[in-house]
């Protein structure tokens, strides 16, 4: 991973995007700085954006265990590779140092263009001297989540229905804006009074993202579905009254 790393700050020598960066350091080359990342936040980690939507930012903040020193180098402070679900690094550059402090902060965006999945953020510090091999920090690893939005709906009927006869929990599944199928949605019902949901069962959705499931109504109350999404797929929920008589 070390030669992964390496590419951004030898991308800042060179003054070129991300996607033209060369390796310039194999792990057994690298020098290792005393200096350490003592931690790192993320100022937000699930992104649910459609595949046409546009981007959003967010911000990284790392602590190293003393300022890195600048004197000298070309190229010193704390920067970050993003990788992406494939395992390719797609994003990454330098942070900007809070005053003369030990706090290092970067800017970046997740757009609707790339990949849905988990994203590995590897935050690390590093020096670099003009042709010379970069000494790096210990790495900290943080995940992201782009997911694809997604939508739920149920109909409990009959409604109202009554007492000990069947009634159908039933509903579409679509996720960024298409219908999924083969994926569980588990059904919960509330009774009227009662302050919490109750498991009844699971119902799979077809090839037209339709899932059904039968149960027998007892009480009035709430029914609700939930589909729980995935790394790459936002969690939705529909809820619907049925009054039994």
């Amino acid at each position: 991973m070390t030669s992964v790393r390496s590419r951004v700050f030898a991308a800042l020598l060179a003054v070129v995007p991300a996607a033209g960066l060369v390796a310039v350091a194999s792990p057994a080359q690298a020098a290792t700085l005393d200096i350490t990342v003592k931690s790192v936040s993320i100022s937000k980690s699930v992104f649910v954006l459609g595949s046409g939507a546009g981007c959003q930012k967010f911000t990284i903040t790392a602590v190293t265990s003393a300022p890195i020193p600048t004197a000298g180098y070309e190229i010193a402070g704390v920067g970050a590779d993003i990788q992406a679900p494939s395992g390719k690094t797609v994003n990454g550059g330098q942070f900007a140092q809070v005053g003369s402090t030990a706090t290092y902060k970067g800017t970046f965006k997740m757009c609707g263009k790339d990949a849905a999945g988990r994203y590995t953020v590897d935050v690390y510090g590093a020096q670099m001297k003009a042709g010379s091999e970069p000494e790096l920090t210990n790495v900290v690893s943080k995940k992201i989540y782009l997911k694809r939005p997604s939508k739920l709906t149920l109909n409990a009927a009959p409604e109202p229905v009554v007492k000990g006869r069947k009634l159908t929990a039933k509903g579409t599944l679509k996720v960024n804006g298409k219908v999924l199928a083969g994926a569980q949605v588990k059904v919960y019902f509330k009774p009227a009074g009662a302050t919490t949901f109750t498991y009844k069962g699971t119902a799979t959705t077809n090839g037209k993202g339709v899932y059904s499931k039968k149960f027998t109504a007892t009480k009035s109350g709430v029914w609700q579905a939930v589909y729980s999404g995935s790394a790459a797929r936002n969690a939705a929920t529909a809820v619907d009254g049925v009054k039994v008589k």
